[in-house]
């Protein structure tokens, strides 16, 4: 018998870790967070992309004790970064190190979000229908 080997596409792995996010989201969090989290992450690529990636990431930690939502998307784009780059350190440490080149900050920016893309719509369909109810 013929084994299968089953690799999983880098969009797929995307795709698959922006929904446990979300359902993360869904299982923990108050009507006010689900939409205070969907809100930040409708907003998250145009922040960095007008801003970089390392500013937004010191926004969303300056934002930790106003509210759980900006920890939670902070906390999901720190853990995709630490699984695609397989890095033990955390990103905006990772994006302040003196060994850390602007080429990799911008292979590290494009992925977060080609990740946030799918977060995004899982994010309006799955929160927006949470919310409603």
């Amino acid at each position: 018998m013929e084994k299968q080997i089953r690799l999983k596409t880098l969009h797929q792995k995307r795709a698959d870790y922006a929904w446990k996010c979300i359902e993360e989201v869904k299982k923990v969090g108050s009507k006010k967070y689900k939409d205070e989290y969907r809100s930040y992450v409708e907003r998250a690529a145009a922040l960095i992309h007008r801003n970089g990636l390392g500013y937004t990431l010191a926004f969303y930690r300056s934002r930790f004790s106003k509210s759980r939502a900006y920890k939670a998307l902070y906390d999901h784009i720190d853990g995709w970064f630490r699984q695609v780059f397989r890095k033990d350190k955390d990103i905006l440490d990772w994006i302040r190190d003196d060994n850390t080149t602007s080429i990799d900050v911008l292979r590290a920016t494009r992925e977060i979000l080609a990740m946030l893309d799918w977060l995004k719509r899982f994010a309006e369909a799955e929160l927006q229908e949470e919310s409603s109810s």
